[in-house]
């Protein structure tokens, strides 16, 4: 994991970013809190582990607190079905 990643998981877990699975398939919504409060960002999830957001952040970085957040989310699921 490279060190903006690591700085990214930092800030999510420091903030409590909370992600929600969606109905659909590897969708998943996190809330702005600040680019827009009350806005939400969309999140996507592949079976192999990408990960992609519609969040400033990552469109520019390719990275962001929400994304870490996801990966997180679903490293955490996937270790509770072992």
């Amino acid at each position: 994991m490279d060190r903006l990643q690591q700085r990214e998981q930092a800030r999510a877990r420091a903030r409590g970013v909370r992600v929600v699975k969606l109905a659909g398939q590897n969708r998943y919504l996190a809330r702005s809190r600040t680019y827009e409060p009350g806005s939400y960002f969309e999140l996507w999830a592949s079976p192999w582990g990408h990960v992609r957001c519609t969040c400033p952040g990552f469109t520019y970085r390719g990275v962001c607190k929400h994304a870490e957040a996801l990966r997180d989310k679903l490293k955490a699921r996937l270790l509770d079905t072992r």
